[in-house]
């Protein structure tokens, strides 16, 4: 999703290009989102219900204002959407590296 901003960016805006990388980032969501949702969920197991209505709600959320934020920026393009996907997606990735890594320091001890 980075790199979809990065050639965006630098003028190769059309659909088709947009279309393939939105193709290739959010085909791997299949596989991510339901397996990091059992592994959330995995030590809530009496609240399970409650907590997968947080999560699920949590996400909606978190659309919600990624969507008025990329609204605010618009200029008829699609580099807002773009630069909103990779801000995103880094986020994501920077906060599983923070998790991973606390995860892996407790199961240490």
């Amino acid at each position: 999703m980075a790199s979809m901003f990065i050639v965006m960016s630098l003028g190769f805006n059309q659909l088709p290009v947009m279309a393939a990388f939105l193709f290739v980032g959010y085909g791997a969501l299949g596989l991510v989102i339901p397996t990091f949702a059992v592994l959330a969920l995995e030590d809530h197991g009496e609240i399970a219900g409650t907590a997968s209505a947080l999560m699920g709600t949590l996400h909606f959320v978190t659309a919600a204002v990624a969507m008025i934020l990329a609204a605010v920026f618009f200029d008829g393009t699609a580099l807002p959407m773009a630069a909103g996907i990779a801000i995103c997606a880094v986020s994501a990735f920077l906060l599983t590296q923070a998790t991973i890594g606390r995860s892996r320091v407790v199961a240490a001890e």
